[in-house]
């Protein structure tokens, strides 16, 4: 409840920029009643993580909220580019699929097709997750620099889910050297009970993940010749989603 209220707050003060661009510390106090303290205290850790910057005695919206937004704008256009084919590929096998993109050290989904037999569907859309137990996630970053898995590894802890989740870095570096050698990833129920998933990534030019597709569907359904059934048309599309990609980049 406290992580709520204080979130609370943060979301105060940013709708105060839906009305002006700047704003001095007492105008905020005075506008929201909070004590003093407490709004500095606030203002001061947006600052830090570069939400806001202070220009003398007045707060702005910083680049962190640029970079959010340039994020959401371009993944909702490569979004619509890339639904077609997604659709075709949810038709074909009728199970999940989902197109996610990484956002610091995480998986964001940022589209869901559920099968037509989901009886009640619920969306993942905006939903994050950690990358070293999801099939998304291990191909995410199975295709970044070595030094962002580097700093990765080292920023992470790999907290277990399942049976199945890899907890050993060593284990995860060489999980992600087979996904670079095969060019797909898979959940082998890493993530969430009685839930498997074959993923791929889309490339830029340099070779660098920039989104990831997956199927996913409970084991009963996902079973490895059910997979390996739609291995075939999966990365057919996930083909195609590279040139697209490609071609929406130039």
């Amino acid at each position: 409840m406290e992580h709520f209220k204080a979130f609370k707050k943060v979301d105060e003060i940013f709708e105060l920029f839906f009305e002006q661009s700047k704003w001095r510390l007492s105008d905020i106090v005075d506008r929201l009643g909070y004590p003093k303290a407490t709004v500095h205290h606030i203002l001061a850790a947006m600052t830090e993580l570069d939400y806001l910057t202070k220009d003398r005695n007045f707060y702005m919206l910083g680049n962190r909220i640029l970079q959010l937004s340039g994020l959401m704008r371009r993944n909702l256009e490569f979004r619509e580019v890339a639904l077609p084919y997604l659709e075709k590929l949810r038709n074909e096998i009728n199970e999940t699929i989902h197109l996610t993109s990484l956002f610091r050290d995480q998986v964001i989904y940022i589209e869901c097709l559920h099968p037509t037999h989901a009886l009640r569907p619920h969306s993942t859309v905006g939903v994050t997750a950690s990358m070293y137990c999801t099939g998304v996630g291990k191909a995410l970053l199975a295709f970044q620099p070595n030094s962002y898995v580097d700093g990765y590894l080292e920023r992470v802890t790999l907290a277990r889910r399942t049976d199945n989740t890899i907890t050993d870095k060593e284990q995860l570096r060489k999980e992600l050297e087979w996904i670079r050698e095969h060019g797909y990833a898979y959940d082998r129920i890493e993530q969430e009970e009685s839930i498997k998933c074959i993923a791929a990534p889309i490339l830029d030019n340099h070779g660098v993940a920039k989104y990831a597709v997956s199927i996913a569907g409970p084991s009963n359904r996902m079973t490895d010749e059910a997979i390996e059934r739609y291995k075939e048309p999966f990365l057919k599309t996930i083909e195609k989603l590279n040139k697209l990609f490609i071609d929406f980049e130039t």
